[in-house]
């Protein structure tokens, strides 16, 4: 028998060598005259493999082996995880930026064009809202949207009718990250300033608006120079008035926790 003291990795490397050496001699030990050493070497073999020691100490070494394997697993899925979380992350930063570049950029546009006296707004109401509490000009707002474009926009030979360009509506969480800007301080496309003056907390409407009360002709490019709007396109929204200063609309579609804007 081994001793027992020995440390494990070593009782393994010492047997297999052992084995190993053992093993060599047998093709040396073919034929009648070397049976006597042959079947030796066999038992030698034998006594080695069923160890006691040495079947505890392989035994170790391959649950050891399959330990570490297990947790280098989990590292490379835990740091998978992690790489996964940034580029949502990121990828929800880069779409805040662009929506608030969107706003701002239109109001901007708008600002620098004159007015020609006429509305560019087709307001039609959803859903009631509660019939008192209506933003003021600076109050601050929280809006869910789904945008698309009206019928008969089109834009490099594509018809665009009905495709959706911009939503607050998260497919991953499965609710709504309301934006939120300030009302009639520029930070929104003129024909949403215009519908929110008629709106009250909760209500719901679905907006119509020309081009030059939206992005007017110059559009909203992202940054390879494509166009996520079109010039002069008039744009639809579906949308609800969900917050104004401090109050909030109680809607489980909600995700406060993570607004836009």
């Amino acid at each position: 028998p081994l001793a027992s003291s020995r440390p494990q990795m070593g009782i393994v490397e010492e047997v297999e060598a052992q084995l190993a050496a053992l093993n060599a001699r047998l093709p040396e030990l073919e034929g009648k005259a070397n049976k006597k050493e042959r079947t030796a070497v066999n038992k030698q073999i034998y006594t080695l493999e069923n160890d006691d020691t040495y079947v505890a100490a392989k035994k170790s070494q391959i649950e050891g082996g399959r330990a570490a394997a297990a947790s280098e697993e989990d590292a490379t899925h835990a740091k998978r995880l992690e790489e996964e979380e940034s580029a949502r992350a990121a990828a929800e930063e880069a779409a805040e930026a662009r929506a608030a570049a969107k706003v701002e950029g239109a109001a901007d546009a708008g600002a620098a064009e004159e007015e020609d006296g006429e509305s560019h707004l087709e307001f039609k109401q959803l859903k009631k809202g509660d019939g008192e509490t209506a933003p003021s000009k600076g109050d601050y707002v929280y809006c869910c949207y789904t945008g698309t474009f009206a019928p008969g926009t089109e834009h490099g030979g594509k018809d665009l009718s009905g495709k959706q360009f911009d939503s607050t509506w998260d497919s991953k969480l499965k609710k709504h990250r309301p934006l939120h800007f300030q009302h009639g301080g520029g930070k929104a496309i003129r024909g949403w300033d215009e519908a929110l003056k008629r709106m009250t907390l909760g209500e719901k409407a679905e907006l119509t608006i020309g081009p030059r009360w939206a992005y007017r002709k110059g559009g909203i490019q992202d940054d390879a120079g494509g166009y996520v709007v079109p010039p002069n396109a008039t744009l639809c929204f579906q949308m609800q008035l969900v917050g104004v200063r401090d109050a909030k609309h109680d809607d489980a579609s909600i995700q406060w926790g993570k607004g836009r804007g």
